[in-house]
């Protein structure tokens, strides 16, 4: 029986065939899907079974043609189909894997571990699998550590390749007078970290430390000048790779260095290269990354709680008070104030949901299925501009076996004319997915005077909301079992008046809260918490 690698030696030699062939691939690059589509569709009827190679070419084509006219079902269809003959095409695998992590997570994560099973490097799969595993309702705290050590340790052997990490035996660091603190990120302009991080930065003691920027992103904008005007020391990385960045961070002597993007950037692998004595992660990745190479993540006692610090990679670094604070710009013109409540319009409860896709599994429908059941006369909003066609159809058909009808939901994918903001007006109260929670969304439709209802669970990624909502005084808005989820929506949905004066009164909360008054408050937190960690280092030396 022949190998597979021997069924693909043999290539067309017809000229008709191969003039079709290119045929194809001209309209293709021409951006003539449809009709590329059709002449790749008739070449599968005319080529012989044989040729497997060209048949799998044809499929992967078709793929592409589909994927760019934003039919993502068709487009795995014919992705699919190219497996049937060649197994060991990892973009295939990729691709799937991408495909599907708007659908399926389980799936999702099926084909990215078969893109690292071709290639354990894969930085982008490296870093997607364990994105889609925090969104997977299956793994616990203690199997989410345990698989991404798993899958770190593979890629650190294959992205290392034998060289060695970097070590600091050579500097005084017991007799420092000044710590130098740097900031890893690919998201230094106006991107939703930076409103976590610009309060912290721009509050930061520049006489106690010296402090550094690493960006490793692209992009420019006045969010960009805006940091760069705070007087710390601005590294522009981009063009680095990761074992150039690790030189230039070991060469420039940083004591503490601090991954703000964790996996959601490909940067954090510079981090195997030891270019710090001390390596944290902040915020980006909300859970343990699984690099051993990684001592602490920043945390407060509700996140992790420290009976589950050991299910953790890294070092909780505790600050002793909420791990969090927020900018927001109340001289943005695009910031609307928060409308009359919806229900008064419509006459029933319109619940919404505003986070990514990828985060409604079939866990949180099943939830949300449940409650919709339990509150009459209710519907639900998903609005989300990336929802496509496909997506909703979907949603429609998981809803309904879990009892919804259509009647019963709202989908939405049209973009705000000023800003999405305005999208918050058409929600009463707002439903948080699980178990990977919102958290930027969270405080934006607080600040709308959208209540935002979420079960917490056990890991951080699923405490999020939970922790803004406890930070405000707003344990009406977090439940720890369904059971309390569904009794808490029925308290909530019946309790106009509560509703009413919640759209009245929660923006000037906010406002006045700690997580946005408290700036000079978290930066003397944070620091203090950088010495405490030093101090332990070098207790260690």
């Amino acid at each position: 029986m022949k190998s597979e690698q021997e069924r693909l030696k043999k290539r067309l030699t017809d000229p008709a065939l191969l003039d079709r062939i290119s045929k194809g691939d001209l309209l293709y690059k021409e951006k003539k899907y449809d009709e590329a589509i059709e002449v790749y569709k008739s070449l599968l009827n005319d080529i012989d079974n044989s040729y497997e190679f060209d048949l799998c070419e044809t499929y992967r084509k078709l793929g592409n043609c589909y994927y760019d006219t934003k039919k993502q079902d068709e487009a795995r269809f014919n992705y699919e189909k190219t497996l049937n003959y060649c197994t060991t095409n990892g973009s295939i695998y990729g691709m799937l894997a991408y495909l599907y992590y708007y659908v399926d997570n389980d799936i999702a994560i099926k084909y990215y571990s078969k893109t690292l099973e071709i290639n354990s490097k894969d930085e982008p799969a490296l870093s997607s699998i364990c994105l889609t595993i925090l969104k997977s309702h299956k793994y616990s705290q203690k199997l989410i550590k345990d698989t991404f050590e798993k899958i770190m340790h593979d890629a650190k052997i294959a992205i290392m390749n034998g060289q060695k990490a970097y070590e600091h035996t050579h500097r005084d660091l017991k007799n420092k007078k000044k710590l130098r603190v740097a900031y890893l990120s690919s998201d230094f302009h106006c991107h939703a970290m930076m409103q976590f991080i610009l309060p912290l930065l721009e509050a930061h003691h520049l006489d106690k430390f010296d402090f550094i920027l690493y960006s490793t992103g692209k992009k420019s904008d006045s969010t960009t000048g805006r940091i760069k005007n705070i007087g710390i020391e601005f590294r522009d990385c981009r063009d680095l790779d990761n074992k150039q960045l690790a030189r230039v961070i070991y060469e420039d002597e940083v004591d503490i260095l601090v991954d703000l993007g964790g996996l959601t950037h490909c940067r954090s692998f510079a981090l195997f290269y030891k270019p710090a004595p001390i390596q944290m992660q902040y915020l980006g990745f909300v859970n343990t990354m699984g690099m051993k190479d990684i001592d602490y993540i920043f945390a407060d006692e509700f996140t992790i709680p420290r009976d589950m610090a050991k299910y953790y990679t890294e070092k909780p670094l505790y600050l002793g008070t909420c791990m969090n604070r927020f900018f927001f710009d109340t001289n943005n013109k695009a910031i609307p104030q928060a409308n009359e409540l919806p229900y008064h319009k419509n006459g029933y409860i319109t619940f919404g949901s505003y986070n990514c896709p990828s985060k409604i599994n079939d866990y949180t429908i099943s939830l949300w299925s449940r409650l919709l059941k339990h509150v009459e006369n209710s519907k639900l909003l998903i609005y989300r501009t990336q929802l496509t066609e496909d997506m909703i159809r979907r949603f429609k058909n998981k809803f309904l076996q879990n009892g919804i009808t259509e009647d019963r939901l709202i989908f939405n994918n049209k973009p705000c004319e000023i800003s999405h903001f305005y999208s918050y007006h058409m929600s009463d109260i707002a439903l948080d997915p699980t178990p990977f929670n919102g958290l930027t969304i969270t405080l934006e439709l607080i600040s709308m005077g959208v209540p935002v209802l979420t079960l917490a669970g056990d890991s951080m990624q699923s405490r999020g909301c939970a922790r803004v909502n406890k930070s405000l005084g707003l344990d009406n808005l977090i439940a720890s079992t369904e059971d309390e989820y569904i009794q808490k929506a029925k308290i909530l949905a019946s309790d106009i008046a509560w509703l009413d004066n919640f759209r009245k009164t929660s923006r000037e909360n906010l406002l006045n809260s700690l997580l946005i008054q408290d700036k000079e408050g978290f930066a003397t937190a944070v620091e203090n918490a950088y010495e405490r960690a030093w101090q332990e280092y070098c207790k260690s030396l």
